[in-house]
């Protein structure tokens, strides 16, 4: 009798570890940039590391955590419960460190955007801070999330805001404008007349589920545009992210409507031309800043932070 309760009291007692914490890493980076190829490279290690990680993350929480699409990659809503708790956990970890280091510890800089802004516009600029800036860490969330920056311990957050008051604090980065944007490969060799010409190419469309879209459409720019009601005679091409529609226009399957800041940036390089330059149709939306509200006490983050209003202002501008 003694012994059976000495055994059922230590195994009461017993510490519960449902969940090996290796894999959270891994885990977290894969969900903040939806890629197990981007997770593998931040952390310096291989995509099939991350992938098996992830499996054996997945296997003992009995539940999976990602949508594996071709090219693509969701949270499911396990996923996102767990993220959401992992996210909290190494953030608080990762700062504890961070002051135990001191001074002399990595200075990091914690950025949140939704993908498209950081595939099409923030990730080709990087490496150019990263050149003059080498000993700052770039973190970056790639989501569109609400974020709050304090809990989160967040420096800063780039949002598209539709119409309407803006949140104390929030600096505007860039008004949105719209327009027609084609590959110079497509145009003849003599201009377009009127917009509704644009119907011979297919017409390169946002589905109605992504945000913005009901604005952002071709019925919408075709009135702007005073052509009226077009019929599509080429099709259509529907694209759940916003980088997938610019990047299909540049490859030549389409003309996509292209909003700034975006726009300036592939007219400038010279991969989409405006075929109608003076339709430029205000959206409404913005480009904002959020800001940490001891972010500029951090010098790194105040580095960061120079750059990229820099950015903003070196931009080339729209010309109608």
């Amino acid at each position: 009798m003694y012994g059976a309760r000495m055994v059922s009291r230590a195994s009461s007692g017993s510490r519960r570890r449902p969940v090996g914490l290796a894999p959270l890493r891994g885990f977290e980076a894969a969900a903040r940039l939806l890629s197990f190829t981007l997770a593998a490279e931040e952390l310096k290690l291989t995509q099939s590391s991350i992938s098996r990680q992830i499996a054996a993350l997945e296997r003992q929480v009995g539940k999976a955590l990602f949508v594996r699409r071709t090219r693509a990659l969701e949270l499911t809503a396990a996923g996102t419960q767990l993220q959401q708790a992992v996210r909290h956990a190494l953030n608080a970890v990762d700062h504890c460190v961070d002051e135990i280091r001191g001074a002399g510890g990595q200075r990091r800089v914690t950025l949140t955007t939704y993908a498209s802004f950081a595939s099409l516009w923030l990730a080709p600029r990087l490496a150019q801070f990263q050149r003059e800036h080498p000993g700052i860490e770039i973190r970056l969330d790639a989501s569109d999330r609400a974020v709050d920056l304090q809990a989160e311990d967040v420096d800063l957050a780039i949002r598209w805001m539709p119409p309407g008051p803006l949140p104390p604090g929030t600096t505007v980065l860039v008004e949105d404008l719209v327009t027609a944007a084609i590959s110079p490969r497509l145009l003849p060799a003599t201009p377009l007349r009127s917009p509704a010409e644009l119907a011979r190419w297919p017409l390169l469309d946002l589905d109605e589920v992504v945000r913005g879209a009901q604005l952002l459409n071709w019925a919408t720019w075709f009135d702007f545009a005073g052509a009226g009601r077009v019929e599509p005679t080429a099709g259509r091409l529907v694209f759940s992210f916003v980088d997938q529609a610019v990047q299909a226009a540049v490859r030549g399957q389409g003309v996509a409507l292209v909003r700034s800041p975006f726009l300036q940036d592939y007219v400038a390089s010279g991969d989409l031309v405006m075929p109608f330059p003076g339709l430029l149709m205000p959206s409404g939306y913005r480009h904002v800043l959020v800001r940490h509200p001891q972010a500029a006490r951090r010098p790194q983050v105040a580095a960061f932070l120079d750059w990229l209003l820099e950015q903003f202002r070196q931009a080339p501008q729209l010309e109608g």
